[in-house]
């Protein structure tokens, strides 16, 4: 079971009090998604990871603590238009919000993260078409973080086996299945190779569905690519 808590805090951007419902930390049971996805309990914590001040709008996983220009990001139609979007759920576009801000502020791989959490509401509230726009956006945020000099992890291929990931899910085939060539060329770890043969095999049956990573350790056999 998981025990609630509470943030008390003074929004940074309006100065507003502020107060949060937040899970006590959980971990995860379980093998993630191929997109990083957590299992349960910690899954389940999702909508306390980004939190909307009540009063401006500002979005951030600690309202109280905000970026220099984050006040300016705020004020942006793009921003109050995403706010309130009626064509995504209400916590996803929290997640978008924030994305927003760390875009803005020159951050595109926090950025992804940000669009890519969203996916993950929408993936919940069964909206798969405004799940594929937050996963499209995704990679091209993260795209642009290559751009930047800025990787998401260390692992060589663990990048583009996620970029892999978000274009298989937002439909993107024929662009994911060229990503899983050029990076089984470049001889990644095993796991990696392993999560890339499992693509190859998703991709060349259209589907888009979530897979997690104990599928690829149990999926070795060689993929035509």
């Amino acid at each position: 079971m998981t025990h609630l808590r509470y943030l008390n805090t003074t929004c940074a951007v309006c100065g507003e009090s502020c107060r949060f419902t937040i899970p006590e930390a959980a971990g995860s049971v379980g093998s993630r998604d191929l997109d990083t996805r957590p299992g349960e309990p910690l899954r389940s914590t999702i909508y306390a990871w980004v939190k909307r001040c009540p009063s401006c709008g500002y979005c951030a996983p600690d309202p109280g603590k905000a970026p220099k220009g984050a006040a300016d990001v705020v004020k942006l139609p793009r921003y109050r238009w995403q706010l309130d979007a009626r064509k995504f759920p209400k916590i996803a576009n929290t997640f978008l919000c924030w994305s927003i801000v760390q875009e803005d502020l020159a951050v595109p791989a926090q950025a992804a993260w940000g669009s890519l959490h969203a996916a993950w509401i929408c993936d919940d509230e069964g909206e798969d078409v405004p799940a594929r726009i937050c996963r499209k956006r995704a990679a091209d945020l993260l795209r642009r973080a290559w751009q930047q000099g800025e990787r998401l992890s260390s692992l060589a291929g663990t990048d583009e086996a996620l970029l892999v990931d978000l274009l298989r899910r937002a439909g993107r085939l024929r662009e994911a299945r060229r990503v899983v060539t050029e990076t089984l060329e470049q001889n990644p770890q095993p796991i990696i190779a392993d999560i890339l043969r499992l693509q190859a095999r998703l991709i060349a049956g259209s589907d888009r569905g979530p897979h997690t990573v104990a599928e690829a350790r149990r999926f070795k056999r060689p993929a035509l690519l």
